[in-house]
């Protein structure tokens, strides 16, 4: 698929699963706006050890105008988001106590890891600005870490789109 001049494309992908989902927003040649949602199911053949994967494709609607939609999508920041690894040092605890071991004095901080969940990869244009990124189970990490603004703003993109088109609920 060619990349638009004005376009977003978030992909979801499940950690424990084979599924993964795009929802898709652009403004056509024509400078109309589309938005459409691709789900791929991925089926066991029962009588070989094959996998057939379909991929069905929805147009989505919404009771906006999908301009105004737009804007709001560029409002959350989504266009400056930087990469995962950039904010890393954000997601851990500084317990403020130090011990010497071996003669060295040292520092301690706590930090999780969360292995299951859905991680997000978006690809965004807007004419000449464009900007990717994936993150991984970032609302599982804004829930110990509320106050990372990085995780707020892809937060905030989800939700807009959950809202706006009913998609990517969580389960």
């Amino acid at each position: 698929m060619k990349f638009n001049h004005q376009e977003i494309r978030i992909y979801k992908d499940y950690q424990t699963s084979t599924g993964v989902e795009l929802f898709r927003m652009y403004q056509d040649n024509n400078e109309n706006w589309k938005a459409e949602f691709y789900n791929t199911v991925a089926t066991k053949n029962n009588n070989k050890d094959e996998i057939t994967i379909r991929i069905r494709k929805s147009k989505l609607n919404s009771l906006k105008n999908l301009e105004m939609i737009w804007l709001q999508i560029l409002d959350t920041q989504v266009i400056h988001l930087p990469q995962w690894e950039t904010f890393q040092y954000k997601l851990k605890t500084i317990k403020k106590e130090y011990q010497i071991e071996d003669g060295e004095l040292l520092s301690s901080y706590s930090k999780i890891a969360i292995l299951d969940g859905a991680s997000f990869y978006v690809k965004i244009k807007n004419d000449k600005i464009e900007n990717e990124f994936m993150y991984s189970n970032p609302e599982s990490y804004l829930e110990t870490y509320p106050n990372v603004d990085e995780l707020l703003s892809i937060k905030e993109l989800l939700t807009l789109i959950r809202n706006e088109f009913n998609i990517f609920i969580k389960h």
